[in-house]
């Protein structure tokens, strides 16, 4: 993957803008939170989030949190978030994971 290049929402705010109003948006039952124990289903609230990751211009992971946007959230990767706790719990297992899944450097000394 290149860095211009994400999992989920770089069509629509990256270079790949080709067309988004072919997005055939789904109805707001369809959204259920992805944070962790959660899965409460999207209402008309307007506090939910859209959350993504890619690869940045170095190749390193980056964590992208966005207001909701139907466009976005109906993106191949995007994860529907309902609330800043489930985006805290999610951002912190996203920080694990990227420390998990680093290259380990030698502690010795010399």
């Amino acid at each position: 993957m290149t860095g211009s290049e994400s999992v989920c929402c770089d069509k629509i705010y990256g270079t790949e803008m080709e067309n988004p109003d072919n997005v055939v948006p789904l109805p707001s039952a369809f959204y259920r939170c992805a944070g962790p124990n959660c899965g409460v289903l999207k209402g008309v609230s307007d506090r939910w989030w859209v959350m993504w990751t890619s690869l940045g211009e170095r190749q390193i992971p980056v964590v992208h949190l966005a207001p909701w946007d139907e466009r976005l959230a109906v993106q191949e990767g995007a994860l529907h978030v309902c609330g800043e706790g489930c985006a805290q719990k999610l951002q912190s297992q996203f920080m694990g994971n990227v420390l998990a899944n680093r290259p380990r450097r030698s502690g010795g000394l010399g």
